[in-house]
């Protein structure tokens, strides 16, 4: 799996999550592995193209 479909699949289950009520911290734990995602991917992004 790449990290762009890593990103997707986390997101994905962020908003049913969201949709489901779920609590705010589980939440919140889920937002911030996507943050963590998207700074990885636009950090390797960046080496490719230096």
């Amino acid at each position: 799996m790449d990290q762009k479909e890593k990103i997707e699949m986390t997101r994905k289950l962020l908003s049913n999550a969201i949709s489901m009520n779920v609590d705010k911290e589980i939440i919140l734990r889920i937002s911030r592995i996507i943050d963590k995602s998207i700074i990885e991917y636009l950090r390797s992004a960046a080496k490719r193209n230096i």
